[in-house]
C-alpha cells in the first residue's frame, strides 16, 4: 500500500505472520510489516511487528469509509502504539492523513524520541489503489483461527 503527497511517501506492506507456530490466537495473528517513509528529502524503511491481521482489516474499513465519504472514525489506532492514523481531509475530494511514527516505526531523524506525524495528501485513484493493493497483501495472511 503507497500514499504519497507533496514532499512525502508512506508505504506499508506486509512481510509475513511474526510466528508460525504459537498456541496464543494472539501470537498467531501478528504481522511482520514493512514500513518505507520518505518525508522531504529524509528516507527510513523498518520492518517490525506493527499490526495484526484484524487491525490490517481495520485500517482497510477505514481507509473505505473515508474513500466512500462515510468517515467511521477520524482517528485509528492499534494494540502497538508505533503507527496511528488521522483523517484530515477539509472537504470531499481531498485527502489528507496525518499518520503518526513512532516507538519501532520512529524515523532516524526525529532524534528527540518525540512521534513524528508524517503529513500525506493523495488523490481518491490513489486511495483507492493503495485499498486495493493493501486487500491483496492481506489475502495471502488472514486471520488465522
Amino acid at each position: 500500500m503507497k500514499l504519497t503527497g507533496h514532499n512525502c511517501t508512506f508505504e506499508l506492506n506486509i512481510l509475513d505472520y511474526e510466528c508460525t507456530d504459537s498456541n496464543s490466537f494472539m501470537d498467531r495473528n501478528w504481522l511482520l510489516i514493512g514500513l518505507k517513509t520518505q518525508f522531504q528529502q529524509q528516507k527510513m524503511v523498518c520492518t517490525a511487528p506493527l499490526l495484526s491481521t484484524w487491525e490490517i482489516e481495520l485500517l482497510l474499513n477505514w481507509m473505505r469509509s473515508i474513500a466512500d465519504q462515510r468517515e467511521l472514525s477520524p482517528r485509528l489506532t492499534f494494540v502497538e502504539p508505533a503507527l496511528a492514523f488521522s483523517n484530515t481531509s477539509p472537504n470531499e475530494g481531498d485527502y489528507q492523513f496525518r499518520i503518526r511514527l513512532s516507538s519501532d516505526a520512529l524515523p532516524h531523524w526525529q532524534t528527540d524520541n518525540t512521534a513524528f506525524y508524517l503529513p500525506v495528501e493523495t488523490s481518491k485513484h490513489e486511495l483507492v489503489q493503495a485499498i486495493s493493493d493493501l486487500e491483496r497483501q492481506l489475502q495471502l495472511f488472514p486471520v488465522r483461527d
